[in-house]
């Protein structure tokens, strides 16, 4: 019976460990050419607006270091929504990005001072986020760390929403840092209990004796 329960035991270990192992993602977009092309990493952004665009960083952003970032209209009505693909059976952790106001055709002026919220929606519903305001600097890329997202853990969507009236800007984001953790399947739990459940009844029966 020991080796028994042990060998259950071990196993739903084993398949606890392997089905939450989490991995980490860093969204660049510099080998994208629209958004739509973030599906190849498992990831879904949809704009209410439809109006957002993979963009060169040259000519938009002064510190953006070359290659492209995620552009959008988003100071108005509108949102941007990041999402994992449903096949992937994943929640994510929001750890870091980058957000810009961007410049150019289109864009914002020096002397514009734009913000957006950032709220999360966790499995059970519940919202994290959403109250404080990321400021965009026109021009220039701001690296918002961990510091910012404390909570944004366990996540089933990330909206980037806009403050104010004036939609015809444009708000750039690079850099998403994510951390994807798959769900575990019910069979896996159900795995880990029985386990449990063997090595409480030896423990109560080596009690008896």
């Amino acid at each position: 019976m020991k080796l028994q329960y042990m060998q259950a035991l071990c196993a739903a270990a084993l398949a606890l460990g392997s089905a939450v192992s989490a991995n980490a993602l860093t969204l660049t977009f510099d080998e994208m050419s629209s958004p739509a092309d973030a599906a190849s990493y498992g990831v879904v952004l949809q704009h209410s607006s439809l109006n957002h665009y993979v963009v060169p960083s040259a000519g938009f952003v002064s510190n953006a270091g070359g290659g492209s970032v995620l552009a959008y209209y988003g100071l108005g009505a509108h949102s941007e929504t990041l999402t994992l693909l449903p096949s992937l059976n994943s929640l994510f952790s929001l750890n870091s990005l980058d957000l810009a106001g961007l410049m150019g055709s289109g864009g914002g002026q020096l002397s514009d001072q734009f913000s957006i919220r950032i709220s999360g929606i966790r499995m059970d519903g519940t919202q994290v986020g959403g109250l404080h305001a990321f400021s965009l600097t026109p021009g220039t890329f701001t690296h918002y760390g961990s510091n910012h997202f404390t909570g944004f853990t366990g996540l089933k969507s990330v909206t980037f929403s806009g403050i104010g009236t004036d939609a015809a800007r444009y708000v750039g984001v690079d850099n998403i840092a994510l951390t994807i953790s798959p769900v575990p399947e019910p069979e896996t739990y159900a795995l880990l209990l029985a386990g449990l459940g063997l090595l409480a009844a030896a423990s109560r029966r080596r009690r008896a004796d």
